[in-house]
Parts: C-alpha cells; sequence; structure tokens
C-alpha cells in the first residue's frame, strides 16, 4: 500500500472527513483529498504525520475497527497506551515496503563501509566568506539559511580560539541535503571547523521516523569519527508545532531561525554578532540541555579506556542479551585465552585482563536470570587455518586489530559448546552471512545497544534512547527468530558446533 492507500483506509474505517483531518493538524482539505488520492507525496516533516496519525487513533474505539487495523498494520501487538499506538501507526504510514530490521541493516551497511573521519579540505582558497560586521543581519528562506550557516562556519574556522559550538534544529533538514553541491560544502565547512580545535555539542530530534533519523546519524558519523561531538536527545514528546534553530558559537555569533509547518521556505533567519545576544542564546540552549539526555556516546581507539568503563557499566544490569559479532563475543572467551592473545597483541595485559575478568563475571552472573543468545557465523575452515578471523572488537587495542590463530579459535568455540551444555539460558542461533559483516551488534533488552565498526578506522556507539534500542533489538530479533528455544535446540547447536570442530581439527 502506498502512503495515500495506508491514510485512505485509516480515514475510511474511523469515518473522518478531510476537512477534520486537516483542521486538526492545520492544512487544507483540499491538500489531504490529493494525499489520500496519491497525487501528493506524503510530507516530508514526519511530526505532520505523527499528528496526523495521533488525530486518527483517538477514533479507533469499536472493535471492528480495531480488528482492521491489526489486520492492515500486523504488528506483534497493539498498544493500549494512545502515545505508543500514534507512533505505531505513523511508522507503518511511513513505511514502504522496507521494515525496522532492513534500515538498521543499511545503516550498518553503511557504518562499516566507513573509511574514516570528516578531513577538511587541503586548499583554503574559497572556504572563506567575508563576515557581517553588523550586530544583526537577517537573511530570508532556504537559501538565506545556507548563506547564514556558511557564514557561521567559516567565521568560526578562521578563528584561533576553539570553542565549543552548541546546535540544535527541529526544522526540516532539507535545506542542508537535498542539494549535493551545498551538502559538500557545508560536510567541508565542518570538517575545517573541527580541524581546528573546536567541539560541538548537538541536540538531535528524535522524534523524525527511524529512517531519517538513522540517516541523520549515518550523515554525521564522519565528524561524529573525529571524537569531538557529543550527540543529546530530548526525552519528551513535543507537540513538533513551533519549530526552532538555534547554531551558537559562544564567543562568536549565533544562527536562530523559527517556523511553524512549511513556513521554512520564507522564514528569517537571523545572524546575531552582540556578545549579549549571543550569551543569551547559549543560556537558552543550555536550558534546553538540561532537560536532555546523551543519545548515544561515542568511542574511537583513543577513548579505548572509557569504551571499556562503559562496556562494564551496560553488562553490570541484569537484562536479556542478543548479540552478533564478526566473530565470537569475547564475553565467551576463558581468561586464559583472552591471556594469550593479549600478549601475542604485543599491548601492555594489566588493564585489558582486569576487565575481561570483570565482565566475564557479569555476564556468567547473568546468565543465571537473563537470556543471553548469540548470532554466530562458523567461517569457512579454510580462513580459520589461514588466520583469518578476527577476534571480536580487537580494533580497538593499542596494535590494532588481533586475528586468532586456528588452534586458539578452536579453544574459544569449545567453551561454547562447555556453556552450551551447562548453562540454559545461553543459546546460539546460527547465520549464513553472504560476504563479512565488519560490525558488531549488541544489544541488551530496554537497557541499550552498543554498535562497533569494526573496520579501519574502528568507531563505537553507545545508545541508550528508547527507538533506537527498540530498532536494534529487532534487526537481531529478526536475525535469531522468534521460535521458542528447546533442549532439541540447544543439541543442535552442539552438535553443529561439534562436528564443525572437528573438520577444524583435522586441518591444523
Amino acid at each position: 500500500m502506498t502512503f495515500g492507500e495506508k491514510l485512505d483506509f485509516l480515514m475510511s474505517i474511523t469515518k473522518t472527513s478531510n476537512s477534520a483531518l486537516a483542521n486538526s493538524v492545520m492544512l487544507d482539505a483540499s491538500y489531504i483529498s490529493r494525499l489520500r488520492g496519491g497525487k501528493r507525496q506524503r510530507p516530508k516533516d514526519h511530526r505532520m504525520i505523527q499528528s496526523m496519525a495521533a488525530f486518527l487513533v483517538r477514533r479507533i474505539k469499536e472493535d471492528y475497527q480495531k480488528k482492521a487495523l491489526f489486520d492492515a498494520v500486523k504488528p506483534a501487538r497493539l498498544p493500549d497506551d494512545l502515545h505508543l499506538l500514534s507512533d505505531e501507526i505513523a511508522h507503518w504510514l511511513v513505511r514502504n515496503g522496507e521494515d525496522r530490521a532492513e534500515q538498521v541493516g543499511r545503516f550498518l551497511n553503511h557504518l562499516s563501509g566507513m573509511t574514516g573521519p570528516a578531513a577538511a579540505a587541503s586548499s583554503p582558497e574559497g572556504w572563506r566568506h567575508p563576515f557581517p560586521d553588523k550586530p544583526l543581519t537577517i537573511y530570508y528562506g532556504v537559501e538565506g539559511k545556507r548563506q547564514a550557516a556558511e557564514h557561521f562556519l567559516s567565521e568560526i574556522a578562521a578563528q584561533e580560539t576553539p570553542q565549543t559550538l552548541l546546535l540544535f534544529s527541529d526544522e526540516g533538514t532539507a535545506w542542508m541535503t537535498e542539494n549535493p553541491a551545498y551538502a559538500r560544502k557545508w560536510a567541508a565547512l565542518m570538517a575545517r571547523v573541527l580541524a581546528r580545535g573546536n567541539r560541538i555539542r548537538i541536540i538531535h530530534t528524535v522524534s523524525r521516523d527511524l529512517d531519517e533519523m538513522l540517516s541523520a546519524i549515518s550523515q554525521w558519523m564522519p565528524l561524529y569519527m573525529n571524537g569531538q561531538i557529543e550527540p543529546y536527545f530530548y526525552p519528551k514528546k513535543r507537540d513538533g508545532v513551533f519549530k526552532r534553530t538555534l547554531f551558537i558559537a559562544p564567543e562568536t555569533a549565533a544562527v536562530v531561525s523559527n517556523s511553524i509547518g512549511g513556513q521554512i521556505s520564507v522564514a528569517a533567519n537571523i545572524l546575531h554578532r552582540d556578545p549579549t545576544a549571543v550569551a543569551s542564546y547559549a543560556e537558552e540552549f543550555l536550558q534546553y540541555l538540561r532537560l536532555c539526555r546523551p543519545l548515544m556516546r561515542i568511542f574511537t581507539a583513543k577513548d579505548r579506556d572509557a569504551c571499556y568503563d562503559t562496556l562494564t557499566e551496560f553488562e553490570g544490569e541484569r537484562a536479556d542479551t542478543l548479540i552478533m559479532t564478526e566473530s565470537l563475543s569475547s564475553l565467551t572467551m576463558p581468561e586464559a585465552l583472552m591471556a594469550s592473545i593479549i600478549g601475542r597483541a604485543g599491548v601492555d595485559p594489566a588493564r585489558h585482563l582486569s576487565v575481561h575478568a570483570l565482565r566475564r563475571a557479569y555476564f556468567l552472573e547473568n546468565l543465571q536470570s537473563g537470556r543471553f543468545t548469540e548470532v554466530l557465523h562458523l567461517p569457512d575452515i579454510e580462513t580459520v587455518r589461514n588466520g583469518g578471523v578476527k577476534v571480536s572488537m580487537s580494533d580497538m587495542l593499542e596494535g590494532g586489530a588481533v586475528f586468532y590463530e586456528a588452534k586458539a579459535y578452536a579453544a574459544h568455540l569449545e567453551q561454547v559448546v562447555a556453556l552450551l551444555g551447562s548453562c540454559e539460558n545461553y543459546r546460539v542461533v546460527f547465520t549464513d552471512r553472504q560476504k563479512e559483516d565488519r560490525y558488531t551488534v549488541y544489544a541488551r533488552e530496554e537497557l541499550g545497544v552498543i554498535v562497533a565498526k569494526t573496520s579501519q578506522p574502528p568507531v563505537v556507539l553507545a545508545m541508550s534512547e528508547g527507538n533506537m534500542i527498540a530498532a536494534f533489538w529487532g534487526f537481531l530479533k529478526d536475525l535469531a527468530g522468534e521460535n521458542a528455544w528447546t533442549a532439541a535446540d540447544q543439541a543442535a547447536a552442539i552438535g553443529r558446533i561439534e562436528n564443525y570442530l572437528q573438520k577444524l581439527r583435522a586441518e591444523i
């Protein structure tokens, strides 16, 4: 079904007229009619779709309406909470033959293919724009917003003393992304700003649909990999009617704009240079930031110790777990084998081994009450024999990636068999991969998710926002399957690994 067909279906079962829906979301009835008929594409602003969904679900009260909705949307269950139900319906309206697992998979493939952090262009020619000397300059519409952003960023990049930029916008991002030439220019300016030592605190808008949110993270990822950006989000619902942009360099300038609906096309974008005004907007941002939470923590190889601290904190609480690495989870690795691998890597073992001991203790403790499901791929014997299997997340070590020797890989698999035989809460589900996955996804239900890019250069993302957790949990759940785990499944998994080990031992 197209967006228009889905909207028409919802309006039909709720007996909603064009004018009633139009009035609820401040649109014209003729526009709603064209959406239903497929003559207009769905609104780009997801908050508009959420508002439509919220209005329509409040009109679903009869059993026949609920059954029709369930048959069309096909969720695991229809939430009783109206806010959750409207979110589910909004997602269904924009979904176009692609579910959340597919969206997450596309994001992960894009992430693993990234080759490095954003770098500033080598040639300085043409990057700097004359900065207005007036205390206040106004730019109008989309082109005005682009011009204001260019002036703002180029002036910051020219400053000798670095500062922390404060960025927030819940206005649409099309002004920045829809023109490829401008998108490249914006990215180059941002890279130059970071290259000058500036840092960024950014408040993302997570009320956008999952695909838009993952696209936004992908767009920012080359900049995130510089390790100089702190992303946050506001955890409560907002109506999305009044929209605001704040781009603030506390020591230099601020760009401020407001809009309602599609007003961005004519809205005023004001560039402030007066220090008192800039300080006022900085304080406004910081007041909002105090209501926000970290969207994710970002770790590169130089943040190794902080990454280890986050991992142990993440694993210290009880929760069901799903994990997929590019080889085997380090949590199932015996301490003696970890010591051998660390020693071969030529790094100081003390910190790594103490962290591994604590993580493994939490892992075994969690197995007493929580399920731990590992999505496992058994590589071909030749790859193992030639030392082509990477130790999970070893890219974060000082010396870079470490690969298993064949006997070490066999020893790790033997420990997996031992765990399967002794812990009913430890489960292994096999997947056949057509290509190498250069990422790890590690999700703990309703608690958090850690995504690691294991291609060079490595980067680890630790996320705690609810929609992100649900999306990545669903991605792994889709790989693991929904069937109940039985003793026969346990025996079959043990048998499959033992058969593999028998073939492996014959080759080494």
